[in-house]
């Protein structure tokens, strides 16, 4: 059995660091990103729980996230509450981002 998240984040952030400089925000967020099993939500908790500069790590880390676990790994609900708090369609764009990415390819 692993450690817990609370003592895993204070390891990281003890040997890692949780700063702007890449040396510490890359490997962060890879290891948040590693330690959620790609699971975009439980990596956005892990991330703000850091300490430190948790947005620029925590969008990197649920980035990696997502990009793993696909949008099925993100909730639902959480899709709904963006779309209602945003006015935009998420499913939307990401399709639409996904296809801007595949076209620029050909």
């Amino acid at each position: 059995m692993g450690i817990d998240d609370d003592a895993f984040l204070e390891n990281l952030y003890n040997i890692v660091g949780g700063g702007t400089e890449s040396t510490q925000s890359v490997p962060a967020a890879i290891a948040l990103a590693v330690r959620s099993r790609a699971d975009p939500h439980r990596c956005a908790l892990l991330a703000a729980n850091l300490g430190d500069d948790t947005h620029t790590i925590g969008a990197m880390a649920v980035g990696l996230a997502g990009a793993v676990g696909g949008f099925s790994s993100i909730d639902t609900d959480l899709v709904t509450t963006l779309d209602r708090v945003n006015g935009h369609p998420f499913a939307d764009i990401a399709t639409r981002l996904a296809a801007l990415r595949q076209s620029s390819t050909e």
